[in-house]
């Protein structure tokens, strides 16, 4: 079984919004969060005649908001965006053959109880980001287990998982990369991503790492972590990119928003004053020569 809410080679999409993920959209987001497909979407773009002609606005304002509304220069254009579907006619039933199926199961596991088993491919600090007037506030809520295959129940998932787990368990255990456990927790869907909350029951049948994240560490990285402005497909394959929850609370029409944001544990802004793939490369370049020299 695969998670064909997130599969990415379906979809492109040319909205604004997803600019920063070089238009790249999941399964979910096109057929389950926005039902855009093939109708598209609708939606206004804000604008003012003064800041479009390059005059500067009364108030002093340098984009438009939601004070702009009662102004004379205040207009909304209608924009309507349709995702491009990058799979040929029998490629995408297929597609739809697999999406039900995978629904399918989901509807039997979902909200509730599962064995699981699996092999650990990273640990990080959970955060979670909330928005509210103007102001965010990060926070640590435990660590993130990641998966990227187990077995839940007796189906094999082929697939990323995750796991949410509490400072104390993390503590106990000192769970690492490459380590393999037994679980019963409960599944969830979120936006897409499979997550076993409420783990519990935990067996480490085998411990192969001596590196794990403290308590200590992951507040460190809380106070030196840096969000940034995209998510770079270099930090989200990174063992320090995190994906931060950010949770709005404003006064939206649907209520509270959630979106994600993507952070770097060791503070760096850009990938390309990145220290962790410097070091990985000079690592690498050692491991080489040290093979030709043996050889």
């Amino acid at each position: 079984m695969r998670n064909q809410y997130k599969r990415l080679d379906v979809f492109r999409c040319r909205h604004e919004s997803h600019q920063g993920f070089a238009n790249v959209v999941s399964a979910y987001h096109v057929l389950k969060e926005k039902g855009c497909y093939p109708n598209g979407c609708i939606y206004f773009k804000w604008k003012c005649r003064k800041l479009d002609r390059g005059l500067s606005c009364p108030k002093s304002y340098a984009h438009v908001g939601k004070k702009c509304a009662h102004c004379m220069e205040y207009f909304d254009e209608k924009i309507i965006k349709c995702p491009e579907l990058l799979l040929d006619a029998e490629g995408y039933k297929l597609f739809l053959k697999g999406f039900r199926d995978f629904e399918m199961w989901l509807c039997g596991k979902r909200d509730k109880q599962v064995d699981f088993t699996g092999v650990i491919k990273a640990v990080k600090p959970r955060f979670v980001m909330s928005c509210r007037n103007g102001r965010s506030n990060l926070s640590f809520q435990g660590f993130l287990l990641v998966f990227k295959e187990g077995f839940v129940d007796l189906t094999h998932f082929e697939d990323t998982i995750y796991a949410i787990l509490s400072s104390s368990q993390q503590t106990r255990f000192r769970l690492g990369e490459n380590d393999q456990l037994d679980m019963q927790a409960t599944l969830r869907l979120d936006r897409g991503r499979l997550i076993l909350d409420r783990v519990h029951g935990i067996e480490v049948e085998k411990k192969a790492s001596a590196k794990s994240w403290t308590q200590l560490e992951a507040r460190q990285a809380l106070l030196m972590g840096k969000i940034l402005d995209e998510q770079y497909e270099k930090c989200l394959n990174c063992s320090y990119g995190s994906l931060v929850d950010v949770q709005e609370s404003e006064s939206l029409p649907g209520g509270d928003r959630k979106r994600r944001k993507l952070l770097c544990l060791k503070g760096i802004s850009t990938p390309e004053y990145c220290i962790v793939q410097a070091k990985e490369i000079l690592h690498q370049i050692d491991h080489c020569q040290n093979a030709e020299v043996f050889n």
